[in-house]
């Protein structure tokens, strides 16, 4: 494919017109139409500028033997360029710090130092929104506000810090490299001494492209550095299972959105509809959408729609926004009622005993418990116990005329009646206080003499049950004791032992020294007498 014919489809598939290109290349559109026809060649700077504005390379747009251009960049935004943009980003550096003045260093040091603060200083409200929504978390409980607080907390972190590293890398690409390699060329423009020697200059392909000779240019191949890619694509292979790992937990917030998405939609059929809270739902089932859809694109070396990427997280965000206020405003006018449904029924248990001299009644356990005197009961005790029967179940027992027991628990079927009772509610727009549907009231009829002889009775019983349990706790530590007095013995007698044991040793040390040294005064002796002897031979 001819370049005329190059060029006129790389500006359709741009959607710009003639006079736009030709804006943007600072010429006039009969130059671009005669470039289109065939008539004329560009110049050098404006094919350059040209595959900027294309996204191609200098050989694929001006080479004929190519016929696909941009096929090396379909995946543009994948991950698979990502080792090369890194690696053109560190090249374009260190061309760009060989070149400039030291002063320009500590320019460039200092410029990207008060970036660096003003992204510390921008986590600040990030941590104010992770308080605020761990205030809301730890509503659903302790052990569940602890977890959805530090997934929101991981979210949150996560998610600055991918947008600290953008923002710094965009900030570091447009004041630094772009704007010291437009300063670059143009001092070197100015140091071309003649057309002929501007036409034989060296031209740095940034594009990856291959060295080729155009129109008596000279293209200078760039090193591929093999090693660093290959350590790079280990490294982004690691990246990748990182990131993997770290969005399994979207895909459970997301199968837990669906969830609360379908529970939202079954009690619209109860008569409840919350639309705040089926909103902020869907916004966050498409944020988290767009999340795991950036995680596939980068996993699998995808290219990513932007555009409808961004739109995504415009109108997540939006929604959950609206959301957030209209469920506030939902909530602020819930009215709230500080007493139990007037519909429900209770329901009276009584029942008499006789009174011994021993009874005890233990109701030491609930609050509450009321004692009225009735004399004409003589000495029977009676004892009514109200509660509402759809949500508890009570009785009493005496064991051996003694202790008089009360027994409650809680019907299987109130949790469902509960939910029912709470979403009629929410259906008219106010909360009654559901936790007095499982309250009792206890009422103790008996004569003024037998009250008496009652509390006296609970508190023997209770004295007794506290000197019973100091007796165990004393016979626990006593047996612990014992157990340590046994240790502490038989860690004494091994010491004492071992301490024979090196009595000994020392004893045989002592003995063995003491033989050696008396082999060496009897060597010092015979030596004493060898030597004599040899000085009485040399008189002689």
């Amino acid at each position: 494919m001819k370049f005329s014919e190059k060029l006129q489809t790389l500006r359709k598939e741009n959607k710009l017109s003639q006079e736009k290109l030709a804006d943007m290349l600072d010429v006039s559109r009969q130059a671009v139409s005669k470039w289109e026809s065939g008539q004329t060649y560009p110049e050098m700077d404006k094919l350059l500028t040209m595959c900027k504005i294309f996204g191609c390379s200098l050989d694929e747009l001006t080479n004929d033997d190519i016929t696909e251009i941009g096929k090396d960049n379909k995946n543009k935004n994948s991950s698979s360029n990502l080792v090369d943009e890194v690696l053109e980003i560190i090249n374009r550096t260190c061309k760009i710090f060989r070149k400039i003045r030291f002063k320009d260093v500590f320019k460039i040091l200092f410029e990207m130092f008060i970036v660096f603060i003003i992204l510390l200083v921008l986590s600040l409200p990030i941590q104010y929104i992770y308080s605020l929504g761990r205030e809301v978390f730890m509503n659903f409980g302790y052990q569940i506000g602890n977890i959805l607080s530090s997934v929101f907390k991981f979210i949150l972190g996560v998610s600055y810090f991918i947008l600290s590293i953008i923002i710094f890398v965009y900030v570091y690409k447009i004041r630094v490299l772009d704007h010291y390699e437009k300063l670059c060329d143009e001092l070197e423009s100015d140091k071309v001494e003649s057309p002929q020697a501007a036409k034989t200059k060296v031209i740095i392909n940034n594009d990856n492209s291959n060295s080729s000779m155009k129109r008596g240019n000279v293209i200078k191949k760039e090193h591929n550095y093999t090693i660093f890619k290959k350590l790079g694509s280990i490294v982004m292979a690691l990246i990748k299972f990182f990131i993997l790992c770290m969005s399994i937990p979207f895909i459970f917030t997301l199968l837990f959105l669906f969830a609360s998405l379908i529970i939202s939609i079954i009690v619209i059929f109860r008569g409840v509809f919350f639309g705040g809270v089926i909103l902020g739902i869907l916004a966050c089932i498409l944020l988290n959408i767009a999340i795991l859809e950036l995680v596939f694109n980068f996993i699998f070396n995808k290219k990513n729609s932007i555009k409808r990427l961004f739109i995504m997280l415009i109108v997540a965000i939006s929604s959950l926004g609206i959301a957030i206020g209209i469920t506030m405003w939902d909530v602020a006018n819930i009215n709230y009622i500080e007493e139990v449904p007037a519909n429900m029924e209770k329901e009276t248990y009584n029942i008499t005993y006789e009174m011994h001299e021993d009874t005890v009644i233990l109701d030491q356990y609930y609050d509450n418990v009321y004692y009225n005197i009735d004399d004409s009961l003589g000495n029977k005790i009676k004892i009514e116990i109200t509660y509402y029967k759809d949500y508890n179940r009570v009785f009493t027992s005496y064991h051996d005329n003694k202790y008089i027991t009360f027994h409650y628990s809680t019907n299987t079927q109130s949790i469902n009646d509960t939910i029912d009772l709470v979403l009629s509610d929410l259906s008219k727009r106010q909360i009654h206080l559901y936790e007095g549907l499982y309250s009792l009231d206890m009422n103790i009829y008996a004569s003024a003499k037998t009250i008496d002889k009652l509390e006296i009775n609970k508190t023997k019983y209770l004295n007794d049950e506290v000197q019973r349990q100091y007796n165990e706790q004393i016979e626990y530590y006593s047996s612990q004791i014992e157990a340590y007095a046994e240790r502490i013995q038989k860690l004494e007698e091994e010491y004492n032992h071992k301490i024979d044991k090196l009595e000994t040793e020392k004893q045989n040390l002592i003995d063995k020294n003491q033989q050696l040294q008396d082999k060496i005064n009897e060597y010092e002796l015979k030596i004493k007498e060898y030597r004599d002897s040899i000085n009485e031979i040399l008189e002689n």
